[in-house]
C-alpha cells in the first residue's frame, strides 16, 4: 500500500469570496466534504492547516456530529493552525506545516498531496490515484489530476484553468486563457497535487516565477524550474467553489442529482 499523508490548506479571507470553506453545502461546510474524501481515501493521516480559528471550531464540530466517517477516518484528521507572513499560497501553507511536523519528530511519508479545500467533488479515488501516478513515476516531482472537457464556457473561464500535456503524460503548460488552440477536447485542471516530500520544500523555497506572476498560477513555478509534472487524465468532472454563483450551481446541482 502506497505511503502518503493529505494535507488542506485552508485560509479564511479567500480574495473573491472570503469565508467560502465554512459555507454550508449539502448540510455541511464546503471544506468538510473534502475532508471526508481524504479522509476515505489511502492516506495515513489527514491534515487541515489553517489560519482560522473559526475554521477550526466550525469543521471540529462537523467531524464530531458526522455520521458519514467512521471512528478509524475520525482518527485520521489532525486540524491544525499555521499562521506566518510568509506564507502567501496554499503550497506555502502545506510546506510550513511539514516543517512543523519534522521538528516535532513525526516522520513525514515520502509523497504528500495537497488537496485544496475549495473542490467538494474530490473523491477518494481520484486522490489515491493521484498519489500512485508519482509513487510510480520516480523522476517526476508532482502530480496533479485534469478532466476532459468540451464545454466551451469552461474553456473560456479564465477561473477554469486549462492544461497543455506532452504524449508522455506530463504537463507543458497551464494557462487561464483558452489553449491548446483547435483542441476539441481540453484538461481543466483541478485543485490537488501530489509532491515529494522534498520537491514541496524546494519548490516553497522558491522565488515566484515570471510565468507564475503573469497567470496567477504557482505550479508554473515548478514547470519554470525544470520540476517534471505527472497529469492524470480523466473523465471524473470537478467543480470547484470560487464564487458564490459556483456554490450556487453545486447546490442546485445536488438536488438534481436527487
Amino acid at each position: 500500500m502506497m505511503n502518503f499523508i493529505c494535507v488542506i490548506p485552508a485560509r479564511e479571507g479567500s480574495t473573491r469570496f472570503p469565508g467560502k470553506l465554512i459555507e454550508d453545502l449539502w448540510g455541511e461546510p464546503v471544506v468538510f466534504h473534502v475532508i471526508c474524501s481524504c479522509a476515505k481515501s489511502y492516506a495515513q493521516k489527514v491534515f487541515l492547516a489553517t489560519d482560522s480559528e473559526k475554521i477550526k471550531e466550525k469543521i471540529e464540530s462537523s467531524i464530531l456530529r458526522s455520521k458519514k466517517l467512521s471512528q478509524y477516518q475520525k482518527n485520521k484528521i489532525s486540524i491544525r493552525i499555521v499562521k506566518e507572513r510568509s506564507i502567501k499560497t496554499g503550497t506555502d501553507r502545506v510546506a510550513h506545516l511539514i516543517r512543523i511536523l519534522e521538528e516535532e519528530g513525526e516522520k513525514v511519508p515520502e509523497i504528500v498531496v495537497n488537496v485544496q479545500g475549495d473542490e467538494p467533488l474530490i473523491s477518494p479515488e481520484i486522490i489515491n490515484k493521484v498519489a500512485k501516478a508519482l509513487a510510480d513515476d520516480t523522476q517526476a516531482s508532482i502530480s496533479t489530476y485534469g478532466f476532459l472537457s468540451k464545454d466551451l464556457h469552461e474553456f473560456r473561464n479564465p477561473n477554469r484553468v486549462k492544461i497543455v500535456v506532452s504524449q508522455n503524460g506530463d504537463a507543458i503548460y497551464f494557462s487561464r486563457s483558452p489553449i491548446p488552440y483547435g483542441a476539441k477536447n481540453f484538461i481543466i485542471h483541478t485543485g490537488i497535487y501530489a509532491f515529494r516530500k522534498d520537491k514541496l520544500l524546494k519548490f516553497s523555497s522558491l522565488p515566484q516565477s515570471k510565468n507564475e506572476a503573469l497567470e496567477k498560477l504557482e505550479q508554473l513555478r515548478a514547470i519554470d524550474n525544470g520540476m517534471k509534472i505527472k497529469v492524470l487524465v480523466g473523465k471524473k468532472k470537478l467543480f470547484p467553489v470560487d464564487t458564490e454563483k459556483d456554490l450556487k450551481f453545486l447546490r442546485n446541482l445536488k438536488k438534481f442529482k436527487r
